[in-house]
């Protein structure tokens, strides 16, 4: 979005993201009871149950990523822009993302954080919905 990584950089950034996703994944599997972890999906994103949710799963996981990204670029990483406030921001953004979104998308925001339960709970129903949303919301200008 602001051009700050190499594609080399860029590479490592994605599989240190997916690596943390796994991770997590595994460590809520490795604490959860196996009835608790079953209970939850895993904590995969089981939202969207149906064809006639996609569209609007898709699209709310644009905007939210979107939101973030531009809350995250403007308030800690942009030099001109740059807010003591960031960290409050950023919360805020992805409380208000997660209420508005939850019900709709699950409010993933993060590949990584949909890949890493999808993988430990083998769940992959509508999993691209949490790969594509995200990052057509990157290539808006």
């Amino acid at each position: 979005m602001i051009g700050g990584l190499n594609v080399y950089l860029l590479l490592l950034y994605i599989l240190a993201q997916l690596g943390g996703g796994l991770i997590g994944a595994g460590l809520a599997m490795a604490i959860s009871t196996t009835e608790n972890f079953a209970n939850s999906s895993g904590a995969a994103f089981n939202v969207v149950q149906g064809e006639r949710q996609m569209g609007r799963a898709t699209v709310a996981e644009a905007i939210m990523t979107l939101f973030l990204t531009m809350v995250v670029c403007m308030g800690a990483v942009n030099k001109r822009t740059q807010s003591l406030l960031a960290p409050f921001c950023i919360g805020l953004t992805v409380t208000v993302d997660i209420l508005a979104g939850g019900a709709v998308s699950g409010a993933c925001m993060n590949p990584a954080r949909a890949f890493g339960p999808a993988v430990m709970a083998n769940y992959w129903s509508y999993h691209w919905i949490y790969w594509v949303g995200p990052m057509a919301a990157q290539n808006n200008p």
